[in-house]
């Protein structure tokens, strides 16, 4: 094909010529040999993809940071909140028992001071077991009397002086009787004992 060319042209017509009509394959082996330097882009593009990666990698750090404080500060909310509505729900109960512990009084006084000819009535061990009933809840919820005998030390944190009296059968700062008991739920008072002490 390229012994085609007129003879006549002069040579650099012939080669052009021969170019133009260069075989197949060799145009083919051109295209798979790719794009020359100028098309790939110049050498200066690598560091700008470089900074970008970085840019991205810092950018995910800081998201992944903050989405792990967040937890953190969702999880510290969570058991902050489950403290507080735990504790709301002990002062309820703790008022709501206070409020109960007068109405005990009120069953032990009547208790103490029955007439002798209602002891064994069936009415009044019906009132007894009633006021049973009730201790046993205040004992369910962990409510207990502050134990006091005549003698012991008087301790303030447990014990309220109604009055100081001079004793001949106690030492300063005993006990001499119980006026009315205290009761306490777990290590906290919910009322000191009402007691006369010596002086």
């Amino acid at each position: 094909m390229a012994d085609d060319v007129p003879a006549k042209l002069d040579p650099a017509a012939q080669a052009v010529a021969r170019s133009d009509t260069a075989a197949p394959e060799v145009q083919s082996a051109a295209a798979e040999a790719g794009p020359t330097a100028e098309a790939v882009g110049a050498p200066g593009d690598a560091p700008d993809l470089q900074a970008e990666i970085e840019r991205l990698k810092a950018e995910a750090t800081a998201n992944l940071d903050g989405w792990q404080r967040a937890l953190a500060e969702f999880a510290n909310y969570k058991r902050r909140s489950e403290a507080e509505r735990s504790q709301l729900a002990f002062l309820v109960g703790v008022k709501i028992i206070e409020k109960l512990l007068p109405i005990v009084d009120d069953f032990d006084r009547a208790m103490a001071n029955l007439p002798a000819d209602l002891r064994g009535n069936g009415w009044v061990e019906g009132v007894s077991l009633t006021r049973r009933k009730l201790a046993s809840v205040l004992e369910d919820e962990g409510v207990t009397p502050i134990a006091v005998a005549p003698g012991d030390a008087f301790d303030p944190s447990l014990h309220e002086a109604v009055t100081h009296e001079a004793s001949d059968q106690f030492e300063e700062g005993q006990i001499i009787a119980e006026l009315q008991p205290g009761y306490r739920i777990g290590e906290r008072v919910l009322r000191p004992t009402l007691v006369r002490v010596a002086r």
